[in-house]
């Protein structure tokens, strides 16, 4: 069996009783960085030492990997904080347990993406991680692009040295008033959120009240601009003189921003 196990994101006493018993129980276990992992397991009394594996050396264990485990091996994939395979390696090894039928399971725990989505106070019914932001310049104006009007809270890790030069991009594409949050190393003894409009928290950077030192999640919420169009019997008529129902739903329902399957049925009946 391979175990995916999630491990703190800061404080050690995050990791749950069922993922301490399980990395004591495994025969081997994998860690994106061996020095962190030992210092994880030293702390829970663990006594094992675990194996490199990372995106440099990724695909020269996955065989390995799966026939340990074929063999009746039990493996524990662990990342350096958080959750395996989220901007973390181990997607190529779950799509070859998948092909080969080796069975694994994930263990649940700490996660930055979904503690700084708890912190932020912006809307988390609807987000979307986003994994690391390119590190060049026009590639993050482009992503700043994406953003506007999103209509949902955008989640990215970002480096201590570039959330400067970040938010400066973002100000120049974004509303000054979209609403932003920085979550620093979270769940730590300095754990710090900064919330309020981009133009806010650049201030807050520009005056140095936001310390640039350790982890940093970025959040971004840039309001929907778009709203639906209530349908309108003379205004879906002209479409359905010169195209099919189906054609002018898909035109109608790009304009109006409603869904093709609702446009297609009014227009069916309009055409009764």
């Amino acid at each position: 069996m391979l175990y995916l196990i999630c491990t703190p994101i800061g404080n050690l006493n995050d990791l749950s009783l069922r993922s301490i018993n399980t990395l004591n129980e495994v025969d081997r276990i994998y860690a994106e960085d061996t020095r962190v992992a030992s210092k994880l397991l030293q702390n829970f009394k663990i006594a094992k030492k675990s194996i490199a594996f990372h995106e440099h050396n990724e695909e020269l264990l996955i065989f390995e990997i799966i026939e340990f485990i074929a063999s009746g091996g039990n493996v524990a994939i662990i990342s350096d904080a958080g959750a395996p395979l989220i901007s973390d390696p181990g997607y190529p090894l779950i799509q070859q347990c998948i092909s080969k039928n080796i069975p694994f399971t994930a263990l649940p725990g700490p996660s930055s993406v979904i503690n700084a989505l708890m912190l932020a106070g912006l809307p988390s019914d609807k987000f979307t991680f986003c994994g690391f932001l390119p590190k060049q310049r026009e590639a993050r104006k482009k992503v700043a692009i994406q953003l506007k009007a999103s209509g949902v809270t955008n989640i990215f890790f970002e480096s201590a040295k570039r959330i400067a030069k970040t938010i400066e991009i973002f100000l120049e594409i974004l509303d000054h008033s979209t609403q932003i949050s920085i979550c620093r190393e979270m769940t730590k003894e300095y754990e710090s959120i900064y919330r309020g409009t981009l133009e806010e928290v650049h201030e807050l950077l520009q005056t140095d009240q936001i310390k640039l030192l350790g982890e940093f999640v970025l959040l971004v919420y840039s309001e929907s601009t778009h709203h639906d169009f209530q349908l309108d019997e003379n205004f879906c008529r002209l479409f359905l003189e010169y195209l099919s129902p189906s054609d002018a739903s898909k035109l109608i329902a790009k304009i109006t921003n409603n869904s093709k399957k609702d446009v297609y049925n009014f227009l069916v009946e309009v055409s009764k």
